[in-house]
């Protein structure tokens, strides 16, 4: 009778186990890179402020970052800091704050000593002087130019009565107005800001460092928690917009 001799034990090849580890590895990385890609591409963009439209709260050649996930949700509210591409031939978009929302009636008119407020109704106002008045703690200073708004397409005219007029935004526009009010580039000169034309809304400072947190007037969101933690692949890719403001994407101001 023949015997044959057992099968030898199987043994590990310890390089093979260390090539599918590095293998692994490097899957986990392209991964990390293009989810990092994908956010940067469609949740996030980095914004360079030029200009002086939105000082005191935002100056120029501040570095923002900008949400867009919540413009599939919802569109902005009052009060946020957005970026926009003007309805005006531009060569970069604009930084502006949200003022007047779709639907509403708005007025811009001056008390006594020239200074300007806006005025907003949700329904048709049945005198020039109802409404009520914006509490505006981020504007600088007095505002004492294009004092007088609106016409039909949401402009300042110097030939509308001094208490101003009642103008209803159309249903998919925005009025939306620099901080800066006396040197500023917004509605009361180029009109309504369509929906479309919206295109993120800031929501964090991160340079200078000294002034490192949320714009002023900004809602924390999911997108501003991603936002952080994509800080430096974003700081290769910056595009710019004007405040008339800048994109990193720059934004006029």
């Amino acid at each position: 009778m023949i015997v044959s001799d057992p099968p030898p034990d199987r043994i590990d090849d310890p390089g093979s186990a260390h090539r599918r580890s590095l293998v692994w590895d490097l899957v986990e990385v392209v991964a990390l890179a293009v989810l990092i890609y994908l956010l940067i591409a469609f949740a996030i963009q980095p914004v360079h402020v030029e200009g002086t439209s939105m000082y005191p709260g935002l100056q120029n050649n501040n570095l923002l970052i900008a949400e867009k996930v919540s413009l599939f949700f919802d569109g902005p509210s009052r009060g946020d800091i957005v970026i926009v591409k003007p309805p005006i031939p531009a060569s970069d978009d604009f930084i502006k704050r949200v003022i007047g929302l779709p639907g509403e009636w708005i007025r811009i008119a001056p008390n006594s000593t020239h200074v300007g407020h806006v005025y907003i109704s949700d329904t048709r106002p049945t005198t020039t002087g109802g409404g009520v008045q914006i509490n505006e703690p981020y504007i600088n200073g007095v505002w004492q130019d294009e004092v007088e708004c609106c016409t039909a397409s949401g402009t300042f005219s110097p030939l509308l009565p001094v208490s101003g007029k009642w103008v209803r935004i159309p249903r998919n526009d925005y009025f939306v107005m620099g901080d800066n009010r006396n040197v500023s580039e917004d509605s009361r000169t180029f009109g309504w800001e369509p929906r479309s034309g919206i295109k993120a809304i800031a929501i964090a400072r991160f340079w200078p460092l000294s002034e490192l947190g949320l714009v002023p007037g900004a809602r924390p969101t999911l997108s501003f928690l991603l936002a952080f933690g994509t800080l430096l692949p974003m700081r290769f890719g910056r595009r710019r917009t004007k405040g008339r403001s800048s994109r990193s994407r720059r934004a006029p101001s």
